[in-house]
């Protein structure tokens, strides 16, 4: 798809209504366009506009897609949208915005790039080295839900247990694979299984 056309009606409604659904059932694999469209472009043009602040500390985006998003930048531990690459840990010693009891609102949101995402389901033939098992728990899941992720490194995870600890202080992750995302707000629990 053509970046102009991320701000078409149709794309829009669809990219909100898929964003929408992924943060209200955390699991949920979100797809664009039919599955045929970019997840991170959808998701940035869905969320962002001239007010919300956004870093890309790694530079994930082009210069063309940078832009034509219009948010204004912000540094890695103010932004309101920070995206990482999610292969790296995160920085040493980085601590996202995680609100406040005031404003738990003001928690950024993550947004790590993934190689793949896989339902439980689909992942037990497909699971391949390097692939890890999150199962999930709260809010929005009935019972238990699981998927597979490849590309995402442990210390993510780990940093995140850190900082929901004292909800409803934290920030909210969203993993995006090339054609899929899915979002893990801070209620969500995870256990991890695998690398």
């Amino acid at each position: 798809m053509n970046i102009r056309e991320w701000w078409m009606p149709d794309a829009q409604q669809q990219a909100f209504r898929a964003v929408l659904d992924a943060f209200s059932r955390p699991g949920k694999h979100a797809t664009f366009m039919d599955g045929a469209g970019e997840a991170l472009p959808h998701l940035l043009a869905t969320v962002l506009d001239e007010s919300v602040t956004l870093a890309d500390p790694g530079q994930l985006l082009d210069a063309d897609q940078r832009r034509l998003l219009l948010a204004p930048e912000a540094g890695p531990n103010e932004a309101r949208f920070i995206l990482f690459d999610g292969k790296c840990a995160p920085p040493p010693g980085y601590e996202p915005p995680l609100g406040t009891l005031d404003a738990p609102e003001a928690g950024a949101t993550l947004i790590l790039a993934v190689d793949a995402l896989l339902p439980g389901s689909q992942a037990q033939s497909q699971a391949q080295p390097g692939c890890m098992r999150l199962n999930l728990r709260g809010p929005g899941i009935e019972d238990q839900t699981s998927l597979h992720v490849a590309g995402l490194h442990r210390a993510w995870l780990d940093r995140r247990a850190q900082w929901v600890s004292e909800f409803p202080l934290g920030v909210d992750l969203v993993l995006c694979a090339p054609q899929r995302l899915v979002a893990l707000p801070r209620t969500t629990r995870i256990d991890m299984e695998g690398n």
